[in-house]
């Protein structure tokens, strides 16, 4: 959950920034996949992914505030797990078994560092990419044209939401519902009637603008497109080695 201030697409002005959109995007996916790949029930593998994820981040630039959003939200969303631990631990002939407490908090474990490195990858690049370096680089990557432009529009409409939410939660705190009791009961049941109709009146009005300027006729890629350059191309040997080196750990080539 980030502040409501907090303009999060492009708020990041890292090294990561001055290069290529296309470049920035096929590197964070590149680096997620590593994340992924690489094995957490190894020294070797969590120290790879912490410090890729890590790594990534500083050089993306993330803003403190929307690091610390994304630690907190990362813990909320993945500490749970470890709540679990005791009911894979096999029985109550196994509660004093070291080993079987070992192998009951992997499974927790192999999700948190995971699921919290890719967490942490796929929001600073997302960081770095504004609305307009995110149509450049989605339209200079070899994707279906209408794929670039379902992308573009979920992400779009998904901002489209979240702000109309905003004004909507204002609107309410500033007429006093967000108290109690029967006011708050009777807002509930009236918020299908309120916000949805909001948020389909502005997706029109949204469609209707991008037809009028002949969006829906045009190829994306008249709307400019960026060439990449040689800090582009070190960038993508780098993260695709940083692949290679986990996809290695994975294996056991790499002890």
């Amino acid at each position: 959950m980030l502040a409501p201030g907090l303009d999060y697409w492009g708020c990041a002005r890292g090294l990561v920034s001055r290069l290529a959109p296309q470049t920035r995007i096929v590197a964070g996916v590149v680096l997620f996949s590593a994340c992924l790949t690489a094995p957490v029930r190894t020294t070797p593998g969590a120290s790879f992914i912490s410090i890729v994820a890590l790594s990534w981040v500083i050089a993306c630039g993330m803003p403190g505030r929307a690091t610390k959003s994304m630690i907190f939200l990362g813990l909320a969303m993945f500490l749970p797990y470890f709540v679990l631990a005791p009911l894979l631990v096999g029985g109550r002939a196994a509660m004093g078994n070291p080993s079987a407490w070992a192998r009951a908090f992997s499974a927790p474990w192999d999700v948190f560092l995971h699921g919290l490195a890719g967490m942490f990858v796929a929001t600073a690049t997302a960081a770095t990419l504004g609305a307009s370096d995110l149509r450049k680089g989605l339209v200079s990557l070899p994707l279906p044209r209408v794929v670039a432009s379902i992308l573009i529009q979920i992400i779009h409409q998904a901002s489209e939401l979240q702000f109309e939410t905003r004004r909507l939660a204002a609107a309410l705190a500033v007429r006093g519902t967000t108290g109690g009791g029967r006011t708050a009961l009777r807002v509930l049941t009236s918020l299908p009637r309120v916000w949805l109709p909001r948020i389909i009146g502005r997706a029109d009005r949204v469609a209707a603008a991008m037809e009028l300027r002949g969006y829906a006729e045009s190829d994306l890629r008249i709307f400019g497109r960026t060439d990449i350059g040689a800090a582009d191309v070190v960038s993508i040997l780098a993260v695709l080695g940083a692949l290679a080196l986990a996809a290695a750990l994975r294996c056991g080539w790499i002890a």
